[in-house]
């Protein structure tokens, strides 16, 4: 233990017998009798031996504790005395190598006065000589000037625009190079997707073609049909909105014939059905109730429309596509393009768009819902205004289709430009399935005649040694003689057939034309 410890036992002793001495004055009574005097003094006395006693012995204890502790104390001051001389020594070990360090800090000191006196002088050197070639350039410039008689700053725009201008040049044909180059091998990546995915379509489906006229061969419908024609027409345009045009037979032999035109498709083939249904019966009992029979085929087409939507969904394994959707689609069975059924055409669109965005590594799934809808809106292309595409992706959007569905549905004849993959995936699906030969009725019966005018409008051109039709009519190759008509010549030529052909030749989307001018020298040694 301390002293200080041992300072604090000791008053804490004599504190506790001045709080005893003072308790039993406490206690006492101010007034006390003789008696209570005498043993007052005794108690005290008593208190004071005991107060004596414990001083004596805290300070013998007090004694003990002080030699011990003066002993430890002398012994720590021993072992400080020890530290203290070794760190003086260390100190003066330091203090020994500080002076050459100081030395030598006092010679880099000198040498950076020299050196920052040979900066100035340089410095000094250096603005001197500047201001020597600032104006040797400034008389040069002045002499050039005057002998080229041009400004110097005319001169270096000069200049400089022609390095621009040779640099812009390189630069245009590499870009042209490479265009070149990256088209090249487009197409032939494009080729072979289409050859493969071609390949993997074979359509197992057979194409109905549609009939809009009814044929009337007993005498009562006809002679009831001549008697009240306007009434019984305008009967039907009500009930199906459509244009219906009565001809009569052109012999004996020849049936009158009902022609039905206009309106929506399926109300058309409901009226023809209703109308067929007729012609078989009592025309005086049967004409009467025509609305009937115009609502029971409607009410059955209708049925057979959304049952064809969902086949076709089930086929395609496609799923969550709204049911006015499915009946929009089913409704494609009854409208035609180019007599093209279209219903038939969205389901093969749908297949080969699938099959395109495998190639091409797009989502499959979402290809085919984009082929599947693509043609909704030409069912009501006849009471809504504008393109069928954008009618599409309306109706697409309006019963729950994504953005991005919609979008590529009216860009798939540019009414809105979306550069995506799926977007020319779609475009793509369409034009196979529309543009080649025996698709479409028209084309099948005029595909040869069409050729044949493309070919009499090349003919008209002078200098063509070569020409090839390919891509069922959709792009024309040309040679040209290259005495006959000049490098420069080319485009403008290219341009003048486009034009010619858009005059003078009928055909469905568009044709391209390239033209290719050689020169070919060889010789036998």
């Amino acid at each position: 233990m301390s002293i200080f410890e041992y300072l604090i036992i000791f008053a804490g002793s004599l504190f506790v017998g001045y709080l005893f001495f003072l308790l039993i004055l406490k206690i006492l009574p101010s007034r006390l009798t003789a008696s209570n005097h005498t043993q007052k003094f005794e108690v005290l006395e008593e208190a004071k031996k005991q107060s004596d006693f414990i001083m004596a012995e805290s300070r013998s204890t007090n004694t003990a504790k002080n030699q011990w502790l003066l002993e430890e104390l002398d012994e720590a001051i021993i072992h400080r005395h020890e530290d203290l001389k070794l760190s003086d020594d260390t100190l003066t070990l330091l203090e020994s190598q500080i002076e050459p360090s100081n030395t030598k800090l006092q010679k880099l000191e000198n040498d950076l006065k020299q050196l920052e006196k040979h900066t100035e002088f340089a410095q000094s050197t250096y603005s001197d000589k500047k201001s020597l070639v600032d104006t040797a350039e400034s008389n040069l410039r002045l002499e050039l000037e005057r002998v080229s008689q041009a400004s110097a700053l005319h001169l270096s725009k000069g200049m400089t625009d022609t390095l621009v201008e040779q640099r812009q040049l390189e630069s245009q044909k590499l870009l042209k190079l490479f265009t070149e180059e990256l088209n090249s091998g487009a197409k032939r990546v494009a080729a072979r997707f289409l050859s493969r995915s071609m390949a993997r379509y074979t359509p197992e489906f057979p194409w109905p073609k549609m009939t809009n006229a009814v044929e009337v061969d007993d005498r009562r419908v006809f002679d009831h049909l001549i008697e009240d024609r306007d009434g019984l027409l305008a009967r039907i345009k009500e009930l199906a909105g459509i244009e219906a045009d009565f001809h009569p037979p052109r012999d004996s032999e020849s049936p009158a014939i009902i022609k039905l035109a206009g309106g929506m498709g399926v109300e058309r083939e409901s009226a023809r059905l209703a109308l067929q249904e007729i012609v078989q019966m009592n025309p005086v009992i049967a004409w009467p109730k025509i609305g009937d029979y115009y609502k029971k085929q409607r009410d059955l087409l209708d049925i057979q429309a959304l049952k064809m939507g969902r086949m076709a969904i089930l086929e395609l394994r496609l799923d969550d596509i709204h049911v006015e959707v499915q009946r929009l689609i089913g409704y494609l069975n009854w409208r035609t393009s180019y007599r093209q059924n279209q219903y038939y055409h969205s389901f093969e669109v749908s297949m080969l768009a699938g099959l395109v965005a495998e190639e091409m590594g797009v989502d499959p799934t979402a290809a085919k819902r984009c082929g599947l809808l693509h043609d909704i809106g030409k069912v009501l292309d006849y009471r809504i205004e504008g393109s069928h595409a954008v009618i599409s992706g309306d109706y697409a959007d309006r019963y729950g289709e994504s953005r991005y569905i919609c979008d590529t549905l009216m860009s798939h004849h540019n009414d809105l430009v979306l550069e995506t993959p799926l977007a020319h995936v779609l475009k793509t699906a369409d034009t196979l399935s529309g543009a080649r030969p025996g698709a479409r009725v028209n084309l099948e019966e005029g595909y040869q005649v069409r050729l044949r005018d493309i070919e009499d409008v090349i003919r008209g051109f002078p200098g063509i040694t070569k020409s090839a039709i390919m891509n069922g009519g959709r792009e024309i190759h040309i040679d040209v003689h290259h005495k006959r008509v000049r490098e420069d010549e080319i485009q403008g030529m290219t341009a003048a057939i486009a034009r010619k052909l858009e005059t003078d030749v009928a055909f469905p989307g568009q044709i391209k034309v390239i033209i290719t001018r050689r020169f070919e020298s060889s010789t036998v040694a």
